[in-house]
């Protein structure tokens, strides 16, 4: 496992385009599938006999890129499964590990500080009880426990790029099952708003999400030479399919959430980077790669993406700026509610039903976890929040090396650009937040 050879990424990634077609046609062997990583990964934890210190990372970050394909597969296993499953494998990690487990005391009291909200959910029903705790604290849960797994811990580059390697796979599973489930391109009526039809059946946010996620990997890849699969070339290949798959959802979070991250990252490793030439060059083909990928789904889609982006058509370009798909209305509701809980909150998922009574109109979850602490946790949630959003500045300012800085300041933006427009619907934002607590080596 720590010394996967280029071969070897190539059957595994060949293996996984099979497994997208083969759920294409048995969408339900995806829980059997998802059974079976979690025994294995438990066997590689537990009783393995050359146990690597971080078969647990790989086995997340493989759940990481599982997840939202276990969600297109309508697979019968419960909706947290992979945020529970995360913190099943972090946990039998500490078990098995040799050295001293260590905890980061800051982001261990940003977890302590959401359970006491919990005394507001009504316990007559249990399984409605279960639910709101699971599906609102599942997130934090995940996120502590990664970053205490990973706090002070030495991680090389091609050890990250490895990690990232297993993550990548199951998106390429998933990236299968969407092209075979595409509407036919030369007939369908492509209009500027995200539909599921074009995102594999399924939500076209979380999809976005978790390409903007492989994207982040595959371009942090190419800067650094460090190839994902291996090969220069199937790196390009995917990220060209990847960014043209992301934008065809028209769920646009996910990619502005990318693009963010890779600018000010990579912007600030140019500044300090001693290998300048190289660097831009590398830079250059990113570019080349989303200039090409961005016409061509102009092309296809008839221009309607430029509309959904905001850069053609007056109408969606207010939108973009103003309207945020109605996720602005729902900060301000989130903190009238925060106001007039201002002490206890009203307890986590509690405020899903608020938000209708507030004058959104209907039932709606966060679409922001900051807001979403605020509104259910209140001041407590503020001083959480403000440790969530503390750590990164602190490891930021730390010194250290313009790569450690540069890989520090790519998946951090990208953790919390992701908690802002899609909460933690997902294990991605919680797994690449974790990201700020290793050290990272040449």
């Amino acid at each position: 496992m720590p010394n996967i050879n280029n071969r070897d990424k190539k059957l595994y990634i060949m293996l996984h385009l099979l497994l997208g077609v083969l759920l294409f046609y048995f969408p339900y062997l995806s829980s059997y599938i998802g059974l079976l990583v979690i025994a294995y990964s438990t066997y590689l934890i537990l009783f393995h006999k050359n146990y690597y210190k971080f078969a647990p990372i790989i086995c997340s970050a493989y759940i990481v890129g599982f997840e939202v394909l276990l969600r297109m597969s309508n697979s019968f296993l419960f909706w947290e499964f992979g945020k529970l499953s995360i913190i099943y494998i972090i946990s039998i990690g500490f078990l098995r590990r040799k050295a001293g487990n260590s905890i980061n005391i800051p982001i261990f009291i940003y977890f302590l500080l959401l359970l006491p909200s919990i005394i507001h959910l009504p316990f007559d029903q249990f399984n409605i009880w279960r639910q709101n705790i699971t599906f609102n604290l599942a997130g934090p849960a995940c996120l502590t426990i990664l970053a205490c797994y990973l706090y002070n811990e030495k991680v090389n580059r091609y050890e990250l790029i490895n990690i990232l390697f297993y993550s990548l796979l199951p998106i390429f599973s998933m990236a299968v099952l969407i092209l075979f489930r595409m509407p036919d391109i030369s007939s369908y009526n492509f209009l500027p708003y995200s539909d599921p039809s074009t995102s594999g059946g399924f939500g076209p946010n979380q999809v976005s999400t978790i390409f903007g996620f492989i994207i982040v990997g595959l371009s942090y890849g190419q800067v650094n030479k460090g190839y994902l699969t291996g090969s220069k070339n199937i790196d390009l290949i995917s990220l060209f399919l990847f960014l043209g798959l992301g934008m065809i959802t028209f769920s646009r979070g996910g990619l502005f959430t990318a693009i963010i991250a890779i600018v000010m990252a990579f912007s600030y490793y140019f500044f300090f980077s001693r290998k300048k030439i190289i660097f831009i060059i590398n830079t250059l083909a990113l570019l080349i790669i989303s200039l090409v990928t961005w016409y061509t789904m102009v092309s296809v889609t008839e221009g309607a993406i430029s509309q959904r982006y905001g850069i053609s058509g007056g109408t969606y370009g207010q939108r973009l700026i103003l309207d945020l798909s109605g996720r602005a209305e729902i900060y301000k509701i989130d903190l009238a509610i925060f106001q007039d809980y201002l002490f206890t909150g009203v307890g986590p998922g509690n405020a899903t039903e608020l938000r209708d009574v507030y004058g959104y109109g209907k039932i709606i979850s966060a679409h922001t976890e900051f807001s979403r602490m605020l509104s259910e946790h209140g001041l407590l949630g503020l001083i959480s929040l403000l440790l969530l959003l503390g750590m990164p500045v602190y490891f930021l300012i730390t010194p250290s090396s313009s790569l450690n800085k540069t890989t520090k300041i790519l998946f951090s933006i990208l953790a919390l650009l992701t908690m802002f427009h899609s909460a933690m619907r997902i294990s991605m934002p919680c797994f690449a937040y974790c990201l700020l607590f290793p050290t990272f080596e040449e």
